[in-house]
């Protein structure tokens, strides 16, 4: 794994943890908000499982995508990952807390002209960090995002092995949520009961509906991360059996893989080939 990536990674972890000792701090503030919405106060009231439940799969949704282009993206780019890390760290701080305890904890005010206040808190400032440093990078690295010099002009350059393994890929993530949907929907079915809540069943009902589409989804989603990622593998591949057809017609080229691809070992064994010709 790259060392770009691990770096946004340890961003990430080190917001949460910049910004959950902050509110511990933050509980004694003069200035201490709760808010019970999702996000500027937004849906508060709504049902508080309703919001958490809403929330979390929200971030999840946040959290696959920001690992992925972590993943995906260039080391060019190193700077547009911390910026994802800080935005990602600075959302998961805040569901934490709507997590342990079904409100956010904001505790920085911020006098308006208007006379309003705006209290915030260390996450929301991480998260707007994140979003500058990301819309920067989008503006002034556009062409290494959108269309980077070493890219390939086909990705299914295997098709059918690339769709055979996306269709793996895309199947375990549906298994996988399935089984998980089970267990969530009979342990909110039983606490519903338990609790003596009424209208159960349209409860769970609403619940199924957008579990299921979520999982679809999240299926397809997963599916084509699954192309994108084959392409690392399947591209090398299919570089390497055009080099040998070249050498075969007397075409002696250097191999060059791009950035980011499996098998790069193939450039050594590409040269090695070409010396043994040439001899």
């Amino acid at each position: 794994m790259k060392k770009d990536f691990w770096l946004s990674i340890a961003c990430f972890i080190l917001v949460i943890v910049i910004d959950q000792l902050s509110k511990q701090w933050g509980l004694s503030s003069d200035s201490l908000h709760f808010n019970e919405g999702i996000a500027f106060g937004l849906y508060k009231d709504s049902p508080l499982l309703l919001r958490i439940i809403t929330l979390c799969s929200m971030f999840g949704f946040l959290f696959f995508i920001y690992m992925v282009l972590n993943y995906l993206l260039s080391s060019k780019l190193i700077v547009l990952k911390f910026g994802m890390g800080f935005m990602a760290g600075g959302i998961a701080g805040n569901v934490i807390d709507k997590m342990v305890r079904g409100k956010t904890i904001d505790f920085i005010p911020l006098p308006l002209p208007t006379e309003q206040t705006i209290i915030f808190n260390i996450a929301d400032v991480f998260q707007w960090v994140g979003v500058i440093l990301i819309a920067w990078k989008i503006l002034t690295a556009d062409k290494e995002i959108w269309f980077p010099d070493n890219q390939r002009g086909k990705y299914l350059v295997h098709p059918r092995e690339q769709i055979k393994f996306s269709l793996k890929f895309g199947a375990i993530a549906f298994c996988v949520s399935f089984l998980l949907g089970i267990f969530c929907f009979t342990f909110m079915r039983t606490t519903l009961v338990t609790a003596g809540s009424k209208s159960v069943d349209e409860m769970m009902a609403m619940f199924s509906i957008a579990y299921i589409s979520l999982t679809l989804t999240f299926s397809l989603i997963v599916f084509l991360v699954g192309l994108v990622i084959s392409h690392k593998t399947a591209g090398p591949l299919y570089a390497f059996e055009l080099y040998v057809e070249d050498l075969l017609n007397g075409n002696m080229r250097t191999l060059s893989l791009r950035e980011g691809d499996n098998y790069k070992h193939l450039e050594k064994v590409a040269d090695d080939l070409k010396q043994h010709f040439e001899k």
